[in-house]
């Protein structure tokens, strides 16, 4: 008499082949992937570091001409201030010529009034 029955591990047994032979393909591939990663790890650290640079550049150069046109905006106030600085000079220049044409002697007492102040002020702060 033969054993025509099959053994009921077989369909387990089975599996468990197939699920090593999968598992060895999964560590074959995963090894593969680890060397291409490997192999490609320099370039994309060099392509990182263009990206970078290149980023840094650019943030230079628009930090440079934001540098630039401040000083431009600060060169045309001060331009501006100087002229209305001037054009208040000239005008009490003209104030004080005219002023002094027309009232000489009251011109000349407030100068020696503003003098002997001026005088009092500094002697006065050295005793």
């Amino acid at each position: 008499m033969t054993d025509t029955t099959a053994d009921p591990l077989d369909p387990v047994i089975k599996s468990a082949k197939r699920t090593i032979a999968d598992a060895k393909v999964t560590v074959r591939d995963a090894k593969k992937t680890v060397k291409t990663g490997r192999d490609a790890a320099p370039e994309v650290a060099k392509r990182a570091r263009k990206v970078v640079d290149d980023q840094v550049d650019t943030v230079r150069n628009q930090a440079a001409e934001q540098l630039e046109t401040a000083r431009q905006l600060a060169q045309e106030q001060l331009d501006i201030a100087r002229e209305l600085a001037e054009s208040q000079i000239q005008n009490a220049r003209v104030y004080v010529t005219e002023q002094v044409s027309e009232r000489p002697l009251t011109s000349t007492l407030v100068a020696v009034g503003v003098g002997f102040l001026l005088g009092m002020l500094f002697t006065g702060s050295r005793r």
